[in-house]
């Protein structure tokens, strides 16, 4: 099973709910003998002593149920465990003396109802949790406004609500927040997974599609119809494929990172094509590495589709450095069959090797063609990138 952070914060959660729900019984049980006395001094001893075991039950099974399950207890275990609390807190006004509703564990009522407000993390409605934390508070000063006499009595009341209305939504927010950022996590974990699984789909396509299409001209050629350029051109590709294949870095697509060079390469590799190179005005642009490598494979991409598909009596590769020397544009036009953009899908050399591929290096790629006209590919940096 996939690890989840998500899952993870929700068990995290529920140890913190088993462990203050198990840390209160601790503080409840030593009390016990303490209250023993105090029973003589109420009418009702017995329910005194049933509030002690409701009370002892509700910690121990639940705490017991969010351990087996690994998750904070569910809204109808929390609905219950306020209403057992709010009636504890209640029935506090006949089972417990009024010095010793606060500051002791013989009244445990206060304890209790602290912990529940603590345990409601598994309540998602804020209206529903507000409303139980509400009811919690409104019992717990029914429950301890026999104890005020004096100013200093209020105020030690009033301490003894904030300190539930404080550390309960606390405690909610906080937990709610750790299960969110577990989720968070999950989502982020399977959108990167996606991406990867994404990024190593195009990586394949890119290494095998060149490759691919020079299998099938190798194929399909004469040797006496420029067989030995396409053998060239075929072991690049060649080499790039092994290069995917065994997890190392594919060699370079062209030794130039020189605009003009690189434009001047990729036309002499198709030389057996009615091909005219014009790149004297690119001269003066410089490429990055990973630019120029991207820039040749899209080239020798769309110099292969003319090849195969184009059957041009012309072809002229422009490249040129704009007039105010922040950018360059390579234009490749060719008089061949073309066809309708409109009706006709790009296949993967034009989708992924071109547009998509020199779109990650900030250029531009413009397509048009006209059936029986021809075809003309631009690809322009509109500013000039740092050499690296």
């Amino acid at each position: 099973m996939p690890h989840s952070t998500r899952a993870a914060a929700v068990r995290l959660v529920a140890l913190f709910v088993a462990g203050m729900r198990l840390a209160t019984l601790a503080q409840m049980a030593p009390s016990l003998l303490a209250a023993m006395p105090a029973l003589s001094q109420v009418d009702r001893p017995w329910l005194t002593g049933v509030t002690w075991i409701f009370a002892t039950v509700m910690l121990v099974v639940i705490a017991a149920v969010t351990v087996v399950t690994q998750r904070p207890p569910g809204v109808a275990y929390a609905v219950l465990d306020v209403a057992v609390a709010v009636t504890l807190l209640v029935v506090g006004l006949w089972t417990v003396p009024v010095e010793l509703r606060t500051g002791t564990w013989v009244g445990f009522q206060l304890g209790y109802a602290l912990c529940v407000s603590c345990s409601l993390p598994a309540v998602r409605s804020r209206w529903l949790w507000m409303f139980l934390l509400v009811s919690l508070a409104a019992a717990e000063a029914v429950y301890i406004a026999p104890t005020v006499d004096d100013l200093a009595d209020l105020t030690g009341a009033v301490s003894t609500c904030l300190t539930l209305l404080v550390l309960g939504p606390l405690a909610w927010f906080g937990c709610q927040t750790i299960v969110r950022i577990g989720t968070e996590a999950d989502e982020a974990r399977r959108f990167a997974a996606a991406a990867a699984k994404a990024e190593e789909e195009r990586r394949a396509r890119l290494a095998i599609h060149n490759g691919t299409a020079m299998m099938r001209l190798l194929v399909e050629t004469d040797a006496a119809d420029g067989h030995g350029a396409l053998r060239s051109q075929a072991e690049v590709e060649l080499n790039r494929m092994r290069a995917y294949l065994s997890g190392q870095t594919p060699p370079p697509a062209s030794e130039a990172t020189n605009l003009a060079a690189v434009v001047t390469a990729l036309g002499a590799e198709f030389d057996d094509l009615p091909i005219t190179v014009v790149a004297d005005l690119a001269q003066d642009v410089a490429l990055p590495r990973t630019l120029a490598d991207d820039l040749a494979a899209a080239l020798r991409s769309l110099l292969l589709n003319v090849r195969q598909h184009a059957r041009a009596n012309r072809v002229v590769l422009h490249a040129a450095e704009d007039e105010a020397g922040a950018g360059w544009e390579v234009t490749l036009h060719d008089d061949g069959i073309g066809f309708d953009p409109s009706v006709t899908a790009y296949g993967v050399g034009l989708r992924e090797v071109v547009v998509a591929q020199l779109a990650r290096s900030g250029v531009d790629v413009e397509i048009s063609s006209i059936p029986d006209l021809g075809t003309t590919v631009t690809l322009a940096q509109a500013a000039a990138m740092e050499v690296s």
